[in-house]
């Protein structure tokens, strides 16, 4: 049967593991989580957020993520069928350790939370962010320009983008260590768009991508996003007539450097248009990475 302690951590790991499935299914489609507030039964835009925030809902008194909400997500985002299994599977088993805690005692979830809350106070304090003086800060930052722009030019390279990576780079370096990426996403006419979002010696930087037909002219654009806010919160970084002229060749805008302020988690947005005027569309979103 298990203790009550044993029940209550039971629930924790598997409603991080839900919020998790949750976001992995909303980054697939390239939906915001505010789409499934008019989309799942009774669940507004907080309750989505409290979801999200996996076993700290356990301190809250909201209702959680059960196998018919986590059908209707399924559903509501149209995944696949093995995808749908594994979201619904979750909720059905966040139902049967919710059902056993209230077999147990009537006011679980205050026990619950505060046995949640002693595990926090008893794990170590993080380290705290060493400030660097502007000055310093500077003078390195213009030295690793320098050094950076020199190699470049040494090594032939174009200081001004990242070429275009072959089909083979695509494959074994397109993420490198620590990059948190979308999957390739439709994002109509058969293109396919990928964003990406990297901390590199405390820079964080945006990148987009862009697959499909021979023949294909592009515009390009990304920019940070705030997963909580869910809105872009920087200026919209575009590189223009982009021409893909050979089966799987891959065109690349960025990485970009941006500075959002400190705190939030942001993604990279992502998003197109045919070369020339008019509004961008197909957008997809990245994982997120605390800044």
């Amino acid at each position: 049967m298990g203790t009550f302690e044993e029940l209550v951590d039971r629930l924790a790991a598997a409603l991080d593991e839900a919020a998790e499935g949750i976001r992995e299914a909303l980054r697939s489609r390239g939906r915001p989580q505010k789409y499934l507030a008019n989309r799942v039964a009774d669940a507004s835009p907080s309750l989505i957020s409290r979801w999200l925030s996996g076993a700290r809902q356990l301190a809250d008194r909201n209702r959680l993520p059960g196998e018919e909400a986590m059908r209707q997500i399924a559903t509501a985002l149209e995944l696949p069928p093995e995808r749908a299994r594994t979201l619904i599977a979750l909720g059905r088993g966040i139902d049967e350790l919710r059902k056993r805690l209230e077999g147990e005692e009537r006011g679980w979830r205050a026990r619950a939370a505060e046995r949640r809350g002693r595990e926090a106070a008893l794990q170590p304090a993080p380290s705290p962010r060493r400030s660097v003086p502007l000055l310093t800060a500077a003078v390195a930052a213009a030295t690793v320009a320098v050094i950076s722009f020199l190699g470049g030019v040494l090594a032939g390279r174009s200081w001004g983008t990242e070429p275009p990576p072959s089909v083979a780079a695509t494959v074994t370096a397109g993420q490198g260590a620590g990059d948190r990426c979308s999957t390739w996403a439709d994002a109509g006419d058969g293109v396919q768009l990928e964003a990406c979002v990297r901390i590199r010696e405390g820079r964080m930087l945006i990148r987009s991508r862009l697959r499909g037909p021979v023949g294909t002219r592009a515009d390009m654009v990304v920019q940070a996003y705030d997963t909580f806010l869910e809105k872009p919160v920087t200026k919209e970084l575009k590189c223009h007539r982009m021409h893909l002229t050979s089966e799987g060749q891959i065109q690349t805008c960025g990485w970009h450097e941006i500075r959002p302020p400190y705190g939030p988690e942001y993604a990279a947005r992502a998003g197109w248009r045919e070369a020339g005027d008019g509004p961008f569309g197909g957008h997809v979103l990245s994982s997120g990475l605390r800044w």
